[in-house]
């Protein structure tokens, strides 16, 4: 998706990138889909196994998820390297997938295999082990939500946008003593299905070899009917406009949090968009910036974020610190009358030429990190889609015209389901 978050460019010189070819593999079993990269540039072997269910499909209990993502990577270390947190924690659990990323030197690419295969098997640790696994996701847990309340925030306001709380709990603090290893088994069989699953397999392989490999590990997997992804189709009620207010001790200043759904009127999926997506909100983000931070006085910070899914949905959450004397009902007024007010002067060619030019540098910085690299082909990956390596984004930003990004933009401005939270801060 490109997930949620816009990244900041600071380059705008002209870059050039070599497009690195995204190979689909064949005789992969039950897997919904599986990809090699090569790069013979990194001395590297990177097998990243995509679940493609995260936090928004925890059913009852908040944080299953993640707490599964635990024991499923060091049940898969038990499995292959007999020895449980053998190694630091190689996943991570977004909204929508769970990704595992299992690194090591080319000759090493059996292991790599062994340790990503054994993530499909039902997890299997000591007792002891699970009791203390359970409280490190309690503490990360704890010291997340502390860390970052506008978390919190976020949640509430989309419970509000969608009328739902399912993926998306009231206090995920109060649901951690619930995790159970129960309900991590059932979200397990439940979504650890090879059709649920996307390996994609990337550095100094060849093709061929990558291709003999999945098949060697993953050719006796089994096609499933894939989980339902209930959150992908939920919408708001047309027209909502829901405003809730409260306090908390847990902010550090008042804050307006304000929550849009965009549907935009094509069948298009976040591959279609990308292009006019990274450079419209490019604009987007300068042209509100400046409007509330650099030409009034209204506001302290704002901070905004962008969740663009598989079909083309998109979410924008913006977190806004109003100046002291500015009240709720001014700042969401200011807000949406600049919003609203973003293109009474429309876009000059240079204009998106320059959010071009810096989305063009992050993909060749990209292109040169590893992990960056890795970021980029999880990316639309999580969505099942096939995914984009930074060179073919590149291609794809540079054929995106300005016509594309114009029209992305007046949709992003339009009136549209909206909620906001007025969150007061508790001494």
């Amino acid at each position: 998706m490109l997930r949620s978050i816009v990244f900041l460019f600071l380059t705008l010189l002209p870059v050039s990138v070599t497009a690195q070819e995204v190979i689909p593999l064949k005789n992969t079993g039950g897997l919904h889909s599986a990809y090699v990269v090569p790069r013979n540039d990194f001395n590297r072997v990177d097998v990243q196994v995509l679940v493609l269910s995260g936090s928004y499909d925890d059913d009852q209990v908040a944080g299953t998820a993640h707490f599964l993502e635990h024991l499923a990577a060091f049940s898969a270390d038990t499995y292959v390297l007999r020895q449980p947190r053998e190694r630091d924690l190689f996943a991570k659990t977004s909204a929508v997938a769970t990704i595992y990323t299992n690194s090591g030197h080319p000759a090493e690419i059996d292991r790599l295999m062994k340790l990503s295969r054994a993530l499909l098997d039902t997890p299997k640790l000591p007792e002891e082990f699970l009791q203390s696994e359970k409280k490190i996701v309690e503490r990360e847990t704890y010291l997340r939500e502390r860390q970052y309340p506008t978390r919190w925030l976020r949640r509430k306001a989309l419970q509000n946008l969608y009328g739902s709380t399912r993926g998306r709990a009231n206090d995920i603090i109060a649901d951690v003593p619930k995790l159970s290893l129960e309900a991590a088994l059932d979200f397990h069989a439940q979504h650890y299905v090879p059709s649920n699953v996307m390996l994609i397999i990337s550095g100094n392989i060849p093709p061929e070899l990558a291709a003999q490999k999945v098949g060697e590990y993953f050719g006796d997997t089994q096609a499933s009917e894939p989980p339902e992804k209930w959150w992908l189709d939920e919408k708001p009620q047309p027209g909502l406009r829901k405003i809730e207010r409260l306090s908390s001790n847990r902010l550090y200043d008042d804050t307006l949090v304000y929550t849009k759904f965009v549907e935009y009127p094509v069948e298009d999926t976040s591959i279609d968009l990308q292009g006019e997506f990274f450079i419209a909100v490019s604009i987007f983000e300068s042209r509100i910036r400046k409007a509330l931070i650099f030409d009034s006085f209204d506001f302290q910070s704002i901070n905004t974020n962008f969740f663009l899914a598989k079909n083309g949905d998109m979410e924008m959450v913006s977190f806004l610190v109003p100046m002291p004397g500015v009240s709720f009902d001014t700042a969401l007024e200011i807000f949406e009358t600049k919003i609203a007010g973003l293109l009474d002067t429309p876009p000059s060619a240079q204009e998106i030429e320059t959010a071009r030019k810096r989305n063009a540098a992050h993909a060749s910085s990209a292109a040169r990190r590893p992990d960056d690299f890795l970021a980029f082909l999880e990316n639309v990956g999580s969505d099942g889609l096939p995914p984009i390596s930074p060179g073919s984004y590149a291609s794809l930003i540079e054929d995106t015209t300005d016509a594309e990004v114009l029209e992305f933009l007046e949709n992003l401005i339009a009136p549209a389901p909206m909620s906001a939270i007025f969150a007061t801060k508790e001494d």
